[in-house]
């Protein structure tokens, strides 16, 4: 099949903008999903496109999953930045210039337009860990979302990468709006550089479908965990010009590989094959470690920082044909640049053509291959696939003020060039080939979906009865104990146990929506509920991974069941399925448009606070063991702290108070018929 073309243009850049912006609002935007999941795929399918060419590079080279060669393929990538650091290092001791920064406004651009990108820190990871997972699967996802929860912080916004980089952009006064808003998205802000838009849109894309794409997000994490070179440069030369270099310090030390994010990431890697090759076989490990490695493709490959940036030595690459004919052009002209050009004010990255076309710099081939890419880059001179467009051939052109100095084939070359520069439409095929998997359109795959089983699944908004509050409550009015009985309604209790998790599970799925105190306190109630270990000074990192007594809300109630005697469930339709299962799958629906029901949603956690004490405090009613009545009444400690917190922040406002205490007192009705 041919592939088409298509053009890196203004209307590519708006797209990804426009998407950008509904994934940060998609309750509001749900019929996006089709065209985020193919999107999706088309990235995945132009990295590996490009990855495959070279199969034996990369880690293409790893044939088949070896923890040892995966390990020794992980400390080659990082051995080879740290010594590229020393060469660097070694550079400037000798008097060498910055290689990232020119000066200070420029480092001011620079950590402006990457802000599409750094505000969007952890989203890969987002959605991975929800009570539509796979129990089986849970250990895993819950140890990947672990790496989400320190990304924001641990609920301590102190901590909280994405509330790091708006406070760096609020020093440098780069007068950026919430990342959310679509004032953020808006061509008027001048945050033009594609690249930072289409690596953040990959972060929030990859996480969107996390049972679809489990593996694909477990590579994604894996690299993108590892040491990059420009955030060594960027802690350096930032505190050379005296800027805040916090948030790139930040990540040298929390994703180290010993005990950090990058080993944390290849264990979930490793322990993820593992799980696939007991259950279901070598050849299904097999095909599982193939979709790893597009994970990880996918984020090696996507550049992530601004254009604009001063590489330090650029990989070798030779012209091919065309771009010889086009810099022989432009070297016969260098050495009288200055007459010949004197009447047009081309700038190609902040130097004028004049300065790129210096006789004794542009003798280098690196230079030469260096003001290719640049000028490529170069809005409004260049428009890649349209040289009709481009500045630069209509200044060359009858009455442009270069008319005459290149020749008409000259001219008709760069024409050429200028359309070489669009690329092919990425076939989606070579994903679907690549991972073995069977190709099947967004629309069949993303239709007539289960909220039960799949994730996301956004149904239509609230009903109308919810959107009218009820009556407020007094502080005693929002405890209770439930009934003692020794024989709860189980096909009541059970739906509603395990269903709860979700509640406040779409809350904190957004990195710059996790940059509020109240929000902050929702991550360490689930923190809770998912059965961490307490928030402490610094980060727990692999000790949180190793630790063998972590108990969550479902462990719980897989417990309940046993105690029962019932079949054990595999995931959440199984506990739902022949049960009175109504406000369960109320509560699934509500939960995907939190910002909507996010009162009600709060109100009706502390209901499930008071079932949580209520359980863990009973003499009569015995569905836990006595040490697991123990760490859940340590968790409804933790949860109900949490709680008051966004309590007292919503009871500045009536209307948000009143809807609170309207979850809270649904919560408390479903749940006190159960006994």
């Amino acid at each position: 099949m041919r592939s088409r073309k298509f053009h890196r243009t203004d209307e590519e850049l708006q797209g990804y903008k426009q998407m950008y912006h509904k994934l940060h609002n998609l309750e509001n935007f749900p019929s996006v999903l089709p065209e985020a999941r193919d999107m999706l795929i088309s990235f995945f399918a132009e990295t590996l496109d490009t990855a495959t060419k070279a199969p034996e590079r990369g880690i293409l080279g790893l044939k088949k999953f070896d923890v040892e060669q995966l390990t020794a393929f992980l400390k080659a990538k990082d051995d080879n930045i740290t010594q590229r650091w020393e060469n660097y290092l070694a550079r400037r001791a000798r008097g060498a210039p910055r290689e990232l920064f020119k000066d200070l406004e420029h480092a001011k651009w620079f950590l402006r337009q990457s802000a599409p990108n750094k505000m969007v820190d952890g989203a890969w990871l987002g959605h991975v860990h929800n009570i539509t997972t796979p129990f089986a699967l849970r250990r895993i996802t819950k140890n990947a979302w672990q790496v989400f929860s320190e990304e924001v912080g641990d609920g301590d916004l102190t901590k909280n990468h994405a509330y790091i980089y708006a406070s760096l952009t609020k020093e440098i006064e780069a007068g950026l709006p919430d990342a959310s808003s679509h004032a953020f998205v808006e061509p008027s802000l001048g945050l033009n550089e594609i690249a930072p838009w289409k690596a953040g849109l990959s972060q929030l894309l990859i996480s969107l479908f996390p049972h679809e794409f489990l593996p694909e997000i477990l590579g994604f994490n894996m690299h993108f965990e590892m040491l990059t070179w420009d955030t060594m440069r960027a802690i350096k030369e930032l505190e050379e010009l005296k800027l805040d270099s916090y948030y790139f310090l930040l990540h040298i030390s929390i994703d180290n590989a010993d005990s950090g994010h990058t080993a944390m990431a290849m264990q979930a890697v490793i322990d993820f094959l593992n799980h696939v090759k007991k259950t279901e076989g070598t050849a299904a490990a097999h095909q599982a470690w193939k979709r790893v490695q597009a994970g990880f493709i996918l984020s090696e490959s996507l550049p992530s920082s601004p254009s604009n940036t001063f590489a330090d030595v650029l990989p070798k690459r030779h012209p091919n044909k065309l771009e010889a004919e086009v810099l022989r052009a432009f070297k016969t002209k260098a050495p009288v640049a200055h007459k010949l050009h004197c009447g047009t004010r081309v700038s190609i990255q902040r130097r004028s053509l004049v300065d790129w076309l210096e006789p004794n710099a542009f003798e280098s081939e690196i230079r030469q291959m260096e003001f290719l890419d640049a000028l490529s880059n170069s809005k409004p001179w260049i428009y890649k696939g349209h040289p009709e467009r481009s500045r630069l051939i209509q200044s060359l052109e009858w009455e442009g003020k270069m008319f005459g100095s290149f020749t008409q084939t000259e001219v008709e070359d760069l024409r050429k060039w200028i359309e070489s520069l669009a690329r092919p439409m990425p076939n989606a095929e070579i994903y679907w080939s690549f991972t073995r998997r069977t190709a099947i359109s967004s629309e069949i795959a993303l239709k007539c979906r289960s909220i039960r089983v799949a994730y996301p699944v956004i149904g239509p908004a609230t009903d109308s009865h919810l959107s009218t509050p009820g009556k407020t409550l007094s502080a005693s009015e929002l405890t209770f104990q439930v009934a003692s009985t020794s024989r709860p309604a189980l096909d009541k209790l059970l739906p509603l146990w395990f269903t709860h998790t979700c509640l406040l599970e779409a809350i904190v799925t957004i990195p710059i929506k996790t940059t509020d105190q109240s929000t902050a306190a929702v991550l360490r109630v689930l923190r809770a509920q998912y059965g961490f270990a307490p928030e402490g000074s610094g980060v727990a990192g692999m000790d949180e991974v190793r630790r063998t007594d972590s108990i969550d809300l479902v462990q719980l109630g897989l417990e309940m069941i046993k105690a029962a005697g019932l079949p054990q469930p595999q995931c959440l339709s199984d506990v739902l399925c022949g049960r009175e299962s109504g406000f369960a799958d109320e509560m699934l629906h509500m939960s995907m448009r939190p910002m909507e029901n996010r009162e009600l949603l709060m109100g009706m956690s502390l209901a499930f606070v008071n079932l949580h004490e209520s359980l863990a405090t009973s003499s009569s009613i015995n569905l836990l063991s006595m040490d697991s009545k123990a760490i859940l009444a340590d968790m409804a400690a933790r949860e109900r702290e949490g709680l008051r917190f966004c309590l007292e922040e919503l009871r500045s406002s009536n209307a948000r108070y009143a809807r609170f205490c309207q979850g809270y007192e649904m919560g408390k009705q479903e749940i006190e018929s159960c006994f």
